[in-house]
C-alpha cells in the first residue's frame, strides 16, 4: 500500500495510570524526550514517511492534545468521550466512524506511547497483504505482548508466552487495515458491545485476533527493529537511555 493511500489513527485516549507519578497531568504520548513528544515524534516521522492525514483519538487531558494538532498541518483529534470506561478498540471505532463512509483508503493504526525507527513504517507498508500487524524480535522491556503467527498468519496474542503454541515475535502497535479489514474491525467491536453490555474491548488482542479468526491479517517480522513502549517508569528508562539515543544515531546517519 503506498502511502499516500493511507490515513493514520494515533490512539492516545487512556489515562496511562502507571506512568502518572512521572507524568503529572499529561497524556502519554504528550511525554518529552529530548524537547520532542512521543506524538510528535509520531506524526513528524508519518509525514516524513507519507502520510500526511493523521487522526489523534483523545480522551484524557484531551484539549492537550487539541492544541498540540492545532499546531500541526494534516493532524486532527477525535473524542472519545468515555475513555475511563472504554478500551482501545471504542477509540478506534470512534475514528473509524469519523472517517468518510466512501473512503476506501486503507489506515495505518499506531499506539501513542511507543517510538520507532522508521523501517518500523517502511515494513508495515510494503507488505503485500491487505491487512497487516508489525512484530519485532525479543525486546526485554517487560510486559511484551507476544504472538502466535503459524507461516506469517496473525493467530492469536498473549502476555503469557507460554500459553502460545508458537510464539513468532513481540507485537509493536503498528497495524494496517484495508477498508474491508476496518469495518470488519468495526463489526467485531459492535458484536462485542451487543454480546457484553460494555465498550471494554482491547483493539489488538481483542478485536484484531477475533478478525484474524475470519480473515487472512499477516504478521510482519522485523526481527531487530529498534522500538520502545512507554508503559511504566522501567520502560521509560529503557527508552530514554538505550531507544532513544539510538534513533538519534540513526537520524543522523
Amino acid at each position: 500500500m503506498a502511502a499516500r493511500d493511507c490515513r493514520a489513527i494515533i490512539l492516545a485516549a487512556g489515562m496511562g495510570t502507571r506512568l502518572r507519578s512521572m507524568v503529572d497531568a499529561r497524556p502519554k504520548g504528550l511525554i518529552e524526550i529530548d524537547g520532542e513528544t512521543l506524538a510528535g515524534r509520531s506524526v513528524r516521522v508519518l509525514h516524513e514517511a507519507g502520510i500526511d492525514d493523521v487522526i489523534i483519538v483523545v480522551g484524557y487531558c484531551a484539549e492537550q492534545y487539541e492544541l498540540f494538532a492545532a499546531q500541526r498541518p494534516g493532524v486532527r483529534t477525535i473524542l472519545n468521550e468515555r475513555f475511563a470506561t472504554s478500551g482501545s478498540m471504542a477509540s478506534l471505532a470512534r475514528a473509524l466512524d469519523a472517517a468518510d463512509p466512501g473512503d476506501a483508503a486503507g489506515v495505518l493504526v499506531l499506539e501513542s506511547d511507543i517510538v520507532y525507527e522508521t523501517r518500523a513504517l517502511t515494513a508495515i507498508l510494503a507488505s503485500p497483504a491487505s491487512d497487516a500487524t508489525l512484530l519485532s524480535g525479543p525486546t526485554g522491556a517487560g510486559d511484551e505482548v507476544w504472538v502466535c503467527a503459524p507461516n506469517g498468519r496473525l493467530q492469536t496474542m498473549s502476555k503469557r508466552a507460554a500459553e502460545l503454541p508458537g510464539i513468532a515475535g513481540e507485537f509493536v502497535g503498528i497495524t494496517r487495515l484495508s477498508a474491508e479489514g476496518a469495518r470488519a474491525m468495526r463489526r467485531a467491536f459492535a458484536e462485542f458491545v451487543v454480546r457484553f453490555g460494555h465498550e471494554r474491548m482491547d483493539y489488538e488482542a481483542g478485536a484484531l485476533v477475533n478478525v484474524a479468526a475470519e480473515r487472512p491479517i499477516a504478521a510482519v517480522l522485523v526481527p531487530d527493529l529498534l522500538w520502545g513502549e512507554i508503559d511504566d517508569e522501567r520502560q521509560f528508562a529503557r527508552v530514554t537511555r538505550h531507544v532513544w539515543p539510538r534513533l538519534q544515531e540513526l537520524r543522523n546517519a
